[in-house]
């Protein structure tokens, strides 16, 4: 973990751009007897959360530090704008699909490293960065994982015979979906589907990746989020295909079981999986969405 020990002297220019870069207010300028001045970094409180920014900001690079890789210098680092246009950044965007249709070659270890390496660099609240990776790529492993989460479908149509009982007892999203008709043609195609050998889960892709973490904080689960949408773009960028799959994602969240078979610590939950693949399809254009529901208050 990434940890500031203080400002090389040798190197300090003293131009004080670390002072302003400190949220928590850690830099400070030092007068000496002489009225010379120098640049102090002092935490004996450790408040720092490791963000970097003092780091990214020293025109010499006078921070000491230790616990992480050297920093990542590159032209358009002063401006980020210059990287990618604004339309082509929507481009990308737009054209995200998921993915549900893969062909049956697999993933070499170089092509998931640089999708997890894009998630390393995505935000977390604070800079905890105290998300973890499991990457299943064995057939079998995904086979039973697969066969693990359809439980939820057989559990569900059982429920379904109780479903008048159970009304009363639910609101919202859940007691909609208890009434609605196409809920019990959609668990049984399901099933059919699963007796034919098909993979209704994760869709026979080659690699299944599923995020885990301690619950530090209600901003958790957005982390997550995050790390899985840097993720599927990269994965885009590679030209693979990725889709993120809710039915394990409740399932592992339910089943201490499965987590403990994972490896997963018992003090984390499971806050998002996708799969990653060749796509055996192409789009041709990016679908159309609703407008965003924004309002102004000037």
């Amino acid at each position: 973990m990434l940890k500031i020990l203080g400002i090389d002297e040798n190197k300090c220019i003293k131009c004080e751009k670390c002072i302003p870069s400190c949220s928590v207010k850690l830099f400070n300028v030092i007068r000496e007897t002489n009225m010379e001045k120098r640049i102090e970094f002092n935490d004996p409180l450790r408040f720092c959360f490791r963000c970097g920014h003092c780091i990214a900001v020293c025109p010499t690079e006078a921070i000491l530090y230790e616990g992480a890789d050297l920093p990542y210098n590159f032209k358009e680092a002063k401006k980020p704008s210059e990287i990618i246009s604004y339309e082509n950044l929507m481009k990308l965007m737009r054209s995200r699909r998921s993915i549900r249709i893969y062909k049956e070659e697999s993933l070499s270890e170089d092509l998931i490293d640089q999708i997890l390496e894009s998630m390393r660099y995505s935000l977390s609240a604070s800079n905890r960065q105290n998300r973890r990776y499991l990457v299943i790529t064995n057939r079998n492993d995904i086979r039973y994982l697969s066969d693990q989460v359809s439980k939820l479908m057989v559990k569900a149509k059982r429920l379904l015979v109780f479903k008048y009982l159970a009304v009363p007892f639910t609101s919202g999203l859940v007691r909609r979906r208890l009434l609605n008709p196409k809920t019990k043609i959609s668990i049984n195609r399901f099933l059919e589907a699963r007796k034919r050998g098909e993979d209704r889960i994760f869709f026979n892709a080659p690699c299944v990746i599923i995020l885990h973490a301690p619950p530090y904080s209600k901003m958790t689960a957005s982390d997550s989020a995050i790390a899985i949408s840097h993720g599927m773009l990269a994965a885009q960028s590679l030209g693979l295909g990725t889709c993120w799959i809710g039915f394990a994602q409740e399932y592992l969240w339910r089943s201490k079981k499965t987590r403990k078979e994972l490896g997963i610590p018992k003090k984390n939950n499971v806050y998002g999986v996708f799969i990653i693949g060749h796509p055996d399809i192409e789009y041709l254009r990016a679908p159309p969405r609703r407008e965003a529901k924004v309002e102004w208050k000037k």
